[in-house]
């Protein structure tokens, strides 16, 4: 089997095609986007930012690598793979187009390519990972996987239109009209989003009252052409051992920043934790024109 790195990547600022000269990506206008020194570029332009640093944080980022790569959601990350074959069975094309829409540090991806690799299955196939934030991308480049890695948004990916076949979005935020722009006809987006129960422990030291929340609506995608096609639940416990595992699960969520300065105490004092995993896979279509 065949992984190499996507190469159709767009001109964020006239939606040209972009191509590879030298250590820069270039359109026909003239239009230059370096290649950083760790082998992703950025384009994400001044105008499409929040903020000026937008994003998960470099501290973010490190505790997101440790916690991941320590195995906590490895079924989540092989779950992903599976769901995604079954979608890529339906690709009429000789070579499908994978992207990870918020890649973060790179882990769910390149899980995929591993799996891929090992199971031979796509026979061939093109990767691409994005994510708004800089420390992201550069510590998803650093793994030296065959994808191409682009700082960018998902309300305006850089990518061709109808150039990609399949966006991974793991706890991301779905930006629908921009998918739907860059999917192809018949392409689909596979969302895992946190479930009811999902983190449901942490939670409960943070937060006075916690309440048990579906995954976010699609009514958003349906709006944008989209249809379900496709739901399942996944639910296990993690044994968390030490705070250092505890501070980045807490850290790489959204939760950390909402901690009550009261509870703070509370989690630096705790050395274990059992936290249940919920997690929704939805696979979302395209809907033809």
């Amino acid at each position: 089997m065949t992984l190499r790195p996507a190469s159709n990547l767009a001109c964020p600022m006239d939606d040209l095609p972009l191509d590879v000269s030298g250590s820069a990506w270039r359109c026909a206008r003239g239009h230059s986007f370096d290649v950083a020194q760790e082998g992703y570029c950025n384009l994400l332009l001044v105008q499409q930012k929040a903020s000026r640093d937008p994003g998960d944080s470099k501290a973010m980022v490190a505790a997101r690598h440790r916690f991941l790569e320590a195995g906590h959601f490895a079924p989540i990350a092989d779950r992903l793979y599976f769901q995604a074959l079954g979608a890529l069975a339906e690709h009429q094309g000789a070579s499908p187009c994978v992207l990870d829409a918020g890649c973060g540090e790179g882990y769910y991806l390149a899980r995929f390519a591993d799996l891929a690799e090992k199971h031979g299955q796509p026979p061939d196939i093109a990767l691409a990972g994005m994510d708004v934030s800089k420390w992201a991308v550069k510590a998803a480049a650093k793994r030296g996987l065959a994808a191409t890695f682009v700082v960018g948004s998902n309300k305006h990916p850089p990518f061709l239109p109808g150039s990609v076949d399949l966006i991974l979005s793991v706890f991301g935020f779905p930006h629908w009209e921009g998918f739907a722009r860059v999917l192809a006809g018949g392409g689909h987006v596979l969302l895992a989003d946190p479930g009811p129960e999902h983190l449901a422990q942490l939670r409960e030291v943070i937060y006075p009252t916690v309440r048990a929340s579906p995954p976010p609506s699609l009514d958003a995608a349906g709006k944008a052409g989209f249809a379900l096609a496709a739901e399942e639940t996944l639910l296990f416990s993690i044994d968390l051992e030490g705070q250092q595992a505890i501070q980045d699960l807490l850290l790489m969520t959204p939760h950390g920043a909402r901690v009550p300065q009261e509870r703070r105490g509370a989690i630096a004092a705790l050395e274990r934790l059992t936290v249940t995993i919920d997690v929704t896979f939805r696979l979302v279509a395209k809907r033809a024109a």
